[in-house]
């Protein structure tokens, strides 16, 4: 059953890939299409995007196949946002607008940053091309280290299932060639997702972001560009309330309770809040302000500092004010996202190669990668053809010869399933 399961694996992803390329998406030079989609089954198979792992997955010599693609990746002409795009209104058209959560009619997308920190080197020094500086992570203490890496910024529309689906990213550095304001970056990225959710889906769209995007000058830009949006804020922001002024943090404790909401913290603790909202102004100059609702959160109990969300939602009956807390709640959905594609296409332990232009392009392959494999995953799941029932059931067969209590099956799990490898019982959502 497990060899016949990878077989049909084997022989469904060349064939997938090249619907997700065909004759509608856009050209690319000499035969790259062909190199481009034995890199992405390279890596849908592999689980890796290490070069030695990728070439492990083709019949030549590993060594060559090595070389080739490190000739192949750094070509500037090798401009895969095009491709990119075409997989991603692939993928929506596959898995339906059905499938798509939506807030009062309105689509909800999700921006955010992650960190690409370089590993180790085993006393090996090679720099980093363009890399700038990133925060350390799974640190035992608390205090902030920097590392040379790079960050990736990412636009993601919600799904039903609370996971994410990614619409629009990009690498960036303040060392980078494309050293363009990180502001510009995050803006360019948000009306490309908008513009492919508005085409694709018909639906206009609300911005969901934490508080790494909490500038007064996004609010506004969103606010003239006629989109909505649930942004948390920190208590440092002026804002003009009555006719005063002062720092948010300052005056939101005075405002009034409308109702109590339960919200989870960064711990997963139930924390049973009161919440209050009024609507504020905030000044970008002198002589222009511009105004929208803010939502006060204070746990009843426990001495944590209120969550603040800026919105321009409506906020005038307590059902919209519980609406908004839940939409930002699903904010966490683009982590699990991030989890997800790092861990399961092992997207934190890429090789270095000796240009920009070769890491983008590997990241925009290995996105692709992991939409074609989401769409595998839904079609295994509802069993669309014979050989995708054969692989679902032999994905639930593991987990019930692992597992007493078989988990669910979630994307993350599909893809370390298929690649039959559990680094510890966590990962697969049993046991600690």
């Amino acid at each position: 059953m497990q060899q016949s399961a990878s077989t049909s694996l084997a022989a469904i992803l060349p064939k997938t890939v090249l619907s997700f390329l065909g004759e509608d998406s856009p050209p690319l030079l000499y035969n790259w299409k062909d190199k481009l989609q034995g890199l992405i089954v390279g890596i849908c198979l592999s689980r890796s995007l290490e070069l030695q792992c990728i070439a492990q997955t083709r019949p030549e010599k590993v060594k060559t196949t090595e070389e080739m693609l490190s000739r192949f990746l750094p070509q500037k002409r090798l401009a895969l946002h095009e491709q990119r795009r075409a997989c991603v209104v692939g993928t929506l058209n596959r898995l339906t607008r059905r499938l798509i959560w939506k807030h009062e009619g309105k689509a909800a997308v999700v921006i955010d940053t992650t960190e690409h920190a370089k590993g180790r080197s085993r006393g090996k020094v090679r720099p980093m091309p363009g890399a700038g500086q990133v925060r350390a992570h799974n640190l035992k203490s608390k205090e902030t280290i920097l590392v040379p890496g790079y960050q990736e910024v990412w636009v993601g529309i919600l799904l039903k299932n609370k996971s994410v689906l990614p619409l629009a990213r990009r690498l960036w550095s303040e060392k980078g060639p494309q050293c363009a304001s990180m502001n510009l970056v995050e803006e360019a990225l948000i009306l490309e997702a908008r513009d492919i959710v508005k085409k694709e889906l018909k639906l206009d769209t609300i911005l969901v972001a934490d508080r790494g995007f909490r500038r007064k000058n996004l609010l506004h830009w969103l606010k003239s560009e006629g989109m909505d949006f649930v942004i948390r804020l920190q208590g440092k922001l002026t804002v003009e309330l009555a006719g005063t002024k002062g720092l948010l943090s300052e005056v939101s404790p005075w405002w009034e309770e409308r109702t109590k909401i339960p919200w989870r913290d960064k711990a997963n603790r139930a924390l049973v809040s009161s919440v209050a909202s009024r609507r504020v102004s905030v000044s970008i100059g002198p002589k222009e302000s511009f105004g929208f609702n803010v939502l006060c959160l204070t746990p009843v109990r426990e001495k944590i500092e209120p969550m603040l969300l800026a919105s321009t939602l409506r906020t005038e009956t307590v059902g919209d004010l519980v609406r908004i807390v839940r939409l930002y709640s699903r904010r966490w959905g683009i982590e699990t996202f991030f989890w997800n594609f790092k861990q399961g296409l092992n997207a934190d332990s890429w090789r270095v190669f000796s240009c920009w232009e070769a890491i983008d392009h590997l990241l925009e392959a290995a996105l692709m990668a992991y939409l074609i494999l989401l769409v595998l995953a839904e079609f295994a799941r509802r069993g669309k053809t014979a050989g995708l029932r054969e692989v679902w059931d032999w994905m639930e067969d593991m987990l019930r010869n692992r597992f007493a209590r078989p988990p669910e099956m979630t994307q993350g799990r599909f893809m370390l399933l298929l690649a039959m490898d559990f680094p510890s019982p966590c990962l697969a959502g049993g046991g600690d």
